[in-house]
Formats: C-alpha cells, sequence, structure tokens
C-alpha cells in the first residue's frame, strides 16, 4: 500500500512540474519593448554599446526628449518549440501586422506592452522642431538575445540617438562711415516661455576683434534668441537695441544685418576760440567758445542740453549766440536761455539739426574789482539723452576746464638829473596813453600823475599791453642866479609792452638843463639871419653872370 501511496506522489509532483512548464511557457509568449529617449549635442557620446537592457548610461548632459512619435512594425514572427519552451529565432515567419504608434512621455519613454514575439522595425515619425530627428529604421526583436548567446530578454530597453539642431551666428560692428569697430562687448540671451530671458553661456566672451566680427557656434534651435551690448568701444555709446534672431537647421549660419554704433557726442571748451589757460585784462571782452560734435543720429535725440555757469567775478555780455557748423541759428531750433550766470542751449527741434558741430558762444569780462592773479576755472557740462534712452553722466557730460586769470603790471618811473643821476627830480607830469594818444584809466582813474620828493611815479593794475609815456611838463631847478629854469622836456614818448614776460617795468628816465635853444623872435638873431640871407644872395648873382654863355662870330 505504501509502494501504490508513493508513486502517486511522485505522479502529482511530476505533472505539477509539468504544469508549471507549460505555464512558463505560455507567459513568454509577448514582450515589452521600451524606447527611451533623449535630448543631446552632437559632441556628447555614451560610454556603452546598447545590450537592450535597461539602466544603459547616457550622457551628463541628456535631457529626457518628450513628444517624439515612435512607430513599431512586427515583420517577422518566432515559432515556440514547446518541448523545452525556448523560441528559436530562425523558425521566423513573415507577417504583415499593423503599425502601432507611441509618443515619449516627460520622461522621455514610449512603452510598447504585451507584443507578439517577433521581428519589429522601429523608426521615429515625429518630434519637436528643435530636434535633428533621426527617422532611420531599425530593427528589434523580441525576444532579444544575450551577446554569449545564453539568455533571452523579454523586456527590452533601447535608447535611439538624436541630435538636437544647432547653428551658427555672426554680425560684424560698424560705425559711422563704415568703419569696423573692435573692443565692442555683447551678451547673448535666450527668452523662456514665461517672458524672462536666460543669459547663453558661451566659451568665450563675445568681443569683437579687429574686423570688429562675432561669431557664436553650436547654438541649440530656437526662436527667440537676441544680443544685447554690454560695452561699446571707447568713444562711443552702447547700443540697447535687441537683435533678435532664430536657428531652425542644423549648419545654419545666421548673418545679421551689421549691426551699428553712434560716437559719443563730445563737448570742449575754449578762451577766445582756443586756449585753455588765458590772461585777461579786467573790463576787457573775451569769449568762452563752447563746442559739442553732434553725432550721426542726432535727430532721433530726446535730450541735448548744452549748460555753463560763470563764475560770480565774471559778467556776461549780452545774449550769447549759437552756431551750427559756423552759420548762426536762427530758425529757433536751439533756444538761448541767460538766468543770472547760468547759460542755457538747449535744442528744440531735432528735425532741424543737420550739421556736425555745435557751438556756444558767451561773451564775458572779469569784473574790475577782481585780484589780479587769481585763477577763476570755468566748466561746461553737456546733458544728453538718446533714441535707446542711454545718457550722459548723472551731472552731465563735463568738458575740460579752462581758466582765465585777470592780468596786470606795474610802471615805475624814477626822474633823475642827467649829469648827477643821485639827484632826483620832483614835479615832472606824465601820461600813460594807448597808442592813439588816449589816457589810459584803472578803475576810473587817468593814470596822468607827477613825481614826489623821491622823483618816482608808480602805476599799478595796468591791464597788459603796449603803452606810451609821455612827458607833458618837465622839472623845475634853480639856476646858478636863483631863477627858475625848466629842464628840457622829453621830445619823444617811451613805448613799453606789459606781457606774461614784462609784468614790471622799471624806468630811469633823465632830464637835462641844457640842449637845443630856439633864438627869440626880433633879436639879434633876426639880424644875424637877415645879413647872411644878402650874402649869399650876392654870391649866387656874380657866379650867374661869371657863366653867361658867349657868342659865336
Amino acid at each position: 500500500m505504501k509502494k501504490i501511496f508513493s508513486l502517486f506522489l511522485i505522479c502529482t509532483l511530476a505533472f505539477s512540474t509539468l504544469s508549471n512548464m507549460i505555464v512558463s511557457a505560455e507567459s513568454k509568449s509577448t514582450g515589452t519593448l521600451t524606447i527611451h529617449k533623449f535630448e543631446q549635442s552632437k559632441e556628447l557620446k555614451t560610454t556603452t554599446e546598447g545590450n537592450g537592457k535597461e539602466g544603459q548610461t547616457v550622457p551628463e548632459d541628456a535631457k529626457p526628449l518628450e513628444g517624439v512619435t515612435f512607430e513599431i512594425k512586427r515583420i517577422e514572427s518566432f515559432e515556440k518549440i514547446s518541448n523545452d519552451g525556448t523560441v528559436i529565432k530562425e523558425d521566423a515567419k513573415p507577417v504583415k501586422d499593423a503599425a502601432i504608434t507611441k509618443v515619449t512621455n516627460a520622461k522621455g519613454e514610449a512603452v510598447f506592452s504585451n507584443l507578439p514575439l517577433g521581428r519589429y522595425e522601429v523608426k521615429a515619425i515625429e518630434g519637436p522642431k528643435h530636434i535633428a530627428l533621426d527617422k532611420t529604421t531599425f530593427i528589434v526583436d523580441i525576444p532579444m538575445t544575450s551577446a554569449d548567446g545564453k539568455d533571452l530578454n523579454y523586456d527590452v530597453h533601447i535608447y535611439p540617438k538624436n541630435e538636437t539642431k544647432r547653428g551658427s551666428v555672426e554680425f560684424v560692428k560698424k560705425g559711422e562711415a563704415g568703419k569696423v569697430l573692435k573692443d565692442a562687448e555683447f551678451h547673448l540671451f535666450k527668452k523662456n516661455k514665461d517672458g524672462t530671458s536666460t543669459q547663453v553661456k558661451t566659451p568665450s566672451s563675445l568681443v569683437t576683434g579687429e574686423d570688429g566680427k562675432v561669431r557664436v557656434d553650436s547654438l541649440e534651435y530656437g526662436d527667440y534668441y537676441y544680443f544685447i551690448e554690454h560695452k561699446a568701444p571707447t568713444g562711443y555709446l552702447t547700443s540697447k537695441e535687441e537683435r533678435p534672431f532664430s536657428i531652425k537647421e542644423s549648419g545654419e549660419v545666421v548673418k545679421l544685418d551689421d549691426i551699428k554704433n553712434y560716437k559719443e557726442p563730445t563737448i570742449t571748451k575754449s578762451i577766445n576760440n582756443g586756449s585753455k589757460v588765458a590772461g585777461i585784462n579786467k573790463e576787457t571782452d573775451y569769449t568762452y567758445d563752447i563746442k559739442t560734435l553732434l553725432p550721426e543720429d542726432i535727430q532721433s535725440y530726446k535730450k541735448y542740453v548744452v549748460k555753463d555757469i560763470l563764475d560770480d567775478r565774471l559778467e556776461i555780455k549780452g545774449l550769447p549766440i549759437v552756431m551750427v557748423d559756423g552759420k548762426k541759428v536762427e530758425d529757433g531750433s536751439v533756444k538761448v536761455v541767460v538766468e543770472g550766470q547760468k547759460v542755457t542751449a538747449t535744442i528744440e527741434d531735432f528735425s532741424k539739426i543737420n550739421g556736425k558741430e555745435l557751438h556756444l558762444q558767451i561773451t564775458a569780462k572779469i569784473k574790475s574789482d577782481v585780484e589780479s592773479g587769481v585763477k577763476i576755472p570755468n566748466k561746461a557740462v553737456l546733458d544728453f539723452v538718446n533714441k535707446d534712452d542711454v545718457s550722459s553722466e548723472k551731472d552731465g557730460k563735463p568738458s575740460n576746464e579752462v581758466v582765465v586769470t585777470p592780468t596786470a603790471g606795474n610802471i615805475k618811473i624814477e626822474k633823475v638829473d642827467g649829469k648827477d643821476k643821485t639827484l632826483k627830480l620832483e614835479g615832472a607830469k606824465f601820461q600813460l596813453q594807448d597808442k592813439k594818444g588816449n589816457v589810459i584809466k584803472v578803475n576810473g582813474k587817468e593814470m596822468n600823475d607827477i613825481t614826489d620828493a623821491n622823483g618816482i611815479i608808480t602805476w599799478n593794475e595796468i591791464p597788459y599791453g603796449e603803452y606810451q609815456i609821455v612827458e607833458t611838463e618837465a622839472p623845475k631847478y634853480k639856476d646858478k642866479d636863483g631863477a627858475v629854469e625848466h629842464y628840457q622836456k622829453l621830445r619823444d614818448p617811451i613805448n613799453i609792452t606789459l606781457d606774461e614776460k614784462h609784468q614790471k617795468i622799471e624806468l630811469q628816465v633823465e632830464n637835462n638843463k641844457s640842449g637845443w635853444i630856439i633864438p627869440a623872435t626880433g633879436g639879434m638873431g633876426t639880424i644875424l639871419f637877415t645879413v647872411v640871407g644878402l650874402i649869399l644872395m650876392a654870391v649866387a648873382t656874380f657866379i650867374f653872370f661869371r657863366k653867361k654863355p658867349v657868342k659865336n662870330s
């Protein structure tokens, strides 16, 4: 009885094992194909070959690619050999199954489940526009045989590669008159879907070279790229204009129009149309000449104002004038206003400004009570805003400083006797005159003075210039008999020049007691001249008759 029970148990176990084998064979009649799609650049390479298993290595920078449509279609079926439950792929039979499509999800995966065993054609048929989609058909077996041929994989994972569409962009930076500009620096941005922008990292700074060119390679597909100038070349204003472009195709080189910069407006100031430092006589008119070079795009500007605040020691004479390219502006396009010591020239109508240089000329003078030699500095300021809202500095763009100094010299006259220079002569009258004979006035007082007991006249604060010193009355003296006589007065004026090199002039002027004496009218002198004249006439008559010609016989 025990033997019969043992035999029954063995049969039961055997049947159970066979049943499990049949179930196992039936469970492998289908398989799964999972396609993993990643976005990567051409330069990125995988480190391992595909083996059909999950978890294959992908490049670090690869990103799951959503939205790629894959199509698979079984082209051959595999038959089972039921005695051991294995599949022999060589016993494949052609089939014509319908195609199946799936779209990759946010993880970049498209999963095809419950696939009948067989050989499948797989291909990508559609994807995002920024991807250079590889639509090549490739073959996948379900199940996949291991490399050593010992195992079958019914859960196949594949990682087909795709390249992101990448292209290049280039442009040339130019200035006025088409001159290429180096050292302009740009930043590259890409707009995000939420309206914000992200700066695109580039291998090196985007700075124009000697050829004025900027080129960026390997840019991903996109519609919202744009350049912004970060730093302009020296002497030029930075442009805030966005220069958008798109990358549509792999290998495309987008050539933007030349990007132009305009020169930064400059301002200079001089004295009397040339000097930065000048000595100016007090109460003498001179000019401040403020010039600004107008940019080519001046007509697109929003603001352009020249301002100058003169020192309180100066006085503005009349209304300043404005010229453009040397021609006085009289059409109202520039408005000039004087408020106390402040002068402003404002462009009111940019459409009428067509020149290259704006010239504001202010006539001024140094007040009479200003101490000589004191430096009086001055700067003008240019305040502007262009079409890109690029403006001058907070307090405007200043011109170079100019300095005026009230100039004056001193004259000292010492009057001495011609024979005895230790004898100082009091009472000589002198005038300081200009070259036309006009007596010079200083602070309202005429320079017309008399030598003191020491024979001295001193004139101070005399403006620079050319002068003549004229003696109008000689000093007096007593002769040996006690009679009062005059020294001989100077017949010619003394010419002098006061300037930077001759700021102080000291003269020692001599007077003589004797000189040329003109005889008195009606005295012995008259008789003497008459006698001499009669004698000369007689001699002339005698000579005339002695030379009378003789007639020929």
